[in-house]
């Protein structure tokens, strides 16, 4: 997957206010997709990112229970977004499968939901000292282009 640099950069806003918990600031940087194709690509980013962060953790597709229990961990962690655990639990079946969010979700909820749940998985990842999400993020974002 080729990475668009100015959706990324966008992206990447976005998910410094998803870490910060700043559901104000979160919610104007989604203003700056300025149109259906950069959202689109956005999703799709924070798809892969979710997806790759998921399957390095669990070194492989996790269980259904182990998808519930980490559906009730995001869902805890980003109390302050109006997202439930089933709908967390719904995206994150839907990123895995490879099935079509709208099929799932509200198309507003599917965006919040690729944010928040993009953002917790990487600021819950332990990183080697002095390192931050970010960080992590230049190594998930490689790994993604790599594959193709």
């Amino acid at each position: 997957m080729k990475i668009d640099d100015q959706v990324e950069q966008r992206v990447r806003g976005a998910l410094h206010w998803i870490v910060k918990e700043q559901e104000d600031k979160f919610t104007a940087a989604l203003q700056a997709f300025p149109d259906d194709a950069s959202r689109r690509a956005a999703l799709e980013l924070l798809v892969a990112i979710a997806r790759y962060v998921i399957v390095e953790a669990y070194s492989g597709r996790p269980s259904v229970d182990e998808v519930q229990d980490l559906a009730g961990v995001i869902a805890d962690a980003e109390s302050w977004l109006p997202l439930s655990r089933p709908e967390v639990e719904q995206y994150l079946q839907a990123v895995l499968t490879g099935s079509p969010l709208i099929e799932h979700l509200e198309p507003e909820a599917a965006v919040v939901l690729a944010f928040a749940v993009a953002g917790s998985l990487l600021a819950s990842r332990s990183q080697p000292s002095g390192e931050w999400w970010f960080n992590y993020l230049d190594k998930v974002e490689a790994a993604i282009e790599a594959a193709g």
